[in-house]
């Protein structure tokens, strides 16, 4: 199947469509089949500008949230999946010695966490569970708006198909949640995900907890529960700081770094 032509009206950027076009084809090259693509939302017949159009909307909400954080709220949310075997990178070791990654004997048990990322304040809500489907997402949800309350929220979301079940679409009419999307296997643009890369990094490249589950969930969740009442620092990591001087003083005070 022949991906659409890369948006060509006035103004469009086509890199964000081009990008998502270059992923579905690179998966495809790995061997998931073109019907798997499309079950994940790739190669869905599109029109060539929505792409640029769902980034666009995106920009507009943030701007609105950067300079009404009194009264909007906008959070860049994901799942990030936690297993009990400890996952591989490189590491440091001492000179002359073998980093070693353990492995557990037991089954790699996995643990869903939900997070949203405050695109002002840099607070995180958090959401867990073994499985992420339809009735645990929309616990994310309440969860979410219990965090906002009397204030319009808008969550930005990727296209993962549950995040489009009419049952979740249902909580978040419920709540006024209002949602945004972003492009299919596209994470570079999600800012929370490099608050998951980061957790990768300090928790769980070569850990040695493998057979200490409950104990390696627990270590995550505080990690993340750092972060329950806004980071200045986590905006800077995540690259949403730089623009935000005029939001960031308002909701925290002159700030220096």
């Amino acid at each position: 199947m022949e991906p659409p032509n890369a948006p060509t009206h006035a103004g469009a950027d086509p890199r964000p469509y081009l990008r998502e076009r270059a992923s579905a084809m690179l998966q495809i090259a790995d061997g998931r089949s073109a019907r798997q693509m499309a079950r994940h939302g790739l190669y869905k017949p599109r029109k060539p500008e929505t792409v640029c159009r769902w980034l666009a909307a995106i920009d507009a909400a943030l701007a609105l949230t950067r300079a009404q954080p009194e009264v909007v709220s906008l959070v860049y949310a994901d799942a990030f999946i936690l297993t009990r075997q400890p996952t591989l990178a490189a590491v440091w070791a001492a000179q002359g010695t073998e980093p070693v990654a353990r492995l557990s004997q037991r089954r790699n048990t996995r643990w869903r966490i939900s997070g949203a990322l405050d695109a002002v304040t840099g607070r995180v809500t958090t959401h867990a569970a073994a499985r992420m489907g339809v009735a645990e997402l929309g616990r994310f949800l309440r969860r979410l708006r219990a965090t906002y309350p009397d204030r319009r929220l808008i969550l930005v979301w990727d296209t993962w198909p549950v995040h489009r079940h009419p049952a979740v679409l249902a909580v978040a009419t419920e709540l006024g949640i209002e949602l945004l999307w972003l492009p299919t296997d596209a994470p570079w643009t999600n800012p929370i995900e490099k608050l998951w890369r980061w957790v990768k990094q300090a928790m769980l490249h070569h850990h040695r907890q493998a057979d200490q589950w409950e104990a390696l969930k627990d270590q995550v969740a505080a990690f993340l529960d750092q972060f329950a009442d806004g980071s200045v620092a986590l905006l800077r990591d995540v690259g949403l700081l730089p623009e935000l001087d005029g939001a960031v003083n308002a909701v925290h005070g002159p700030t220096t770094l």
